[in-house]
């Protein structure tokens, strides 16, 4: 038993939904919920039933603390195989995976310890259980597992495994629930059908939201060969990514986080802006109170690999030591702004 009946430990999650409209596609998320181990499932499973025909998500990741860019993140090791036109590709680079998942010294993962589910629409999921790592909390697992994952890449011959999955608020659809546009739900596979079935069988079985229930999977424990591994990764995300900054921050101007921020958060690295994008991120960052080596590791996060690391940590030192401070107009080339800089957007006022 993970924690204790009587008090078990909280936890936050975020979850997400979508609809297609005529408008366009209607998006929301920030629905944070303070959950704990013994009733997470239920709160999914009453998400689910308060928004039919919706498209529903939640985060990969748990988070130790109510903000989501600097707690412990705990989640499965995940794996996300699409193809747009053929699924069947998908279905062979996830197989391939799962054979190397189980035969790997790596690894050594049982198989009925891994989860396959069929994603709604062209994809498929694979979950590897956490525990099989020998971690519970930990500050950068969205970073550990993207090098896993490209480790993994070569076992991916038809380059189905999407990479751009792995960062602290990546929302996944949830267990159970529909795909808006395809009228399927996300259900899980037996590994023994991952690639007999078709498209159209997949399809079929897919309508049932309670398809796979009966599957049953092996304990989670500590697999040494995977626990091994894991530790050699975290040595190669030291060498990689981890900076030594100062962990003292300057007084808070901010206390709060405007719209427009949130955006260039979420939207990632955008071609053709991502300096720019950057430069007010690390300058705002500064601004909220976080430490010179936060900001930087919040900076890695959201550039996920898109601009190299040595010009990364040029454009971070200058801004951050630089104490710039970029006003509405700068930032309205590059986000939207729900409040149209008017007198009661706090932000405006701040400038």
């Amino acid at each position: 038993m993970p924690e204790s009946m009587v008090q078990p430990k909280p936890f936050y999650v975020e979850f997400g939904r979508n609809k297609p409209t005529k408008e366009g596609n209607m998006f929301i998320r920030n629905e944070y919920r303070e959950v704990n181990w013994m009733n997470f499932h239920q709160h999914c499973f009453d998400y689910i039933q308060k928004n039919p025909g919706w498209g529903l998500y939640a985060t990969a990741f748990q988070y130790s603390t109510s903000d989501p860019y600097t707690a412990d993140l705990r989640g499965d090791f995940y794996l996300d195989f699409d193809d747009e036109d053929d699924i069947k590709k998908a279905q062979e680079d996830a197989l391939r995976i799962i054979q190397h998942l189980t035969i790997s010294p790596n690894y050594r993962i049982p198989a009925n310890m891994i989860k396959v589910f069929f994603s709604g629409k062209k994809g498929i999921h694979v979950t590897v259980p956490y525990q099989c790592f020998g971690v519970e909390w930990h500050p950068h697992l969205d970073r550990m597992y993207r090098i896993m994952a490209e480790e993994l890449m070569p076992f991916a011959p038809n380059q189905t495994l999407d990479m751009k999955v792995y960062e602290r608020r990546r929302l996944f659809r949830l267990r159970g629930s529909q795909h808006p546009s395809t009228g399927s739900y996300k259900v899980p596979m037996e590994l023994k059908n991952l690639l007999a079935l078709s498209e159209v069988n997949i399809q079929q079985i897919s309508k049932n939201p309670n398809y796979g229930s009966w599957i049953k999977y092996d304990k989670p424990r500590v697999i040494q060969e995977a626990a091994r591994y894991f530790k050699e990764v975290e040595h190669k995300f030291v060498q990689r990514f981890k900076k030594t900054f100062s962990k003292s921050g300057e007084a808070q101007t901010i206390d709060f986080d405007p719209p427009c921020y949130e955006e260039m958060i979420d939207n990632g690295p955008v071609k053709g802006a991502r300096n720019h994008i950057a430069c007010m991120l690390v300058a705002f960052w500064r601004q909220r109170g976080r430490s010179e080596q936060e900001a930087w590791d919040m900076l890695i996060e959201w550039n996920n690999g898109s601009l190299p690391e040595r010009e990364l940590q040029t454009l971070f030192r200058s801004n951050f030591k630089g104490h710039y401070v970029y006003g509405c107009n700068t930032i309205k080339t590059y986000a939207s702004c729900p409040a149209t800089c008017r007198e009661d957007c706090k932000f405006y006022k701040s400038n």
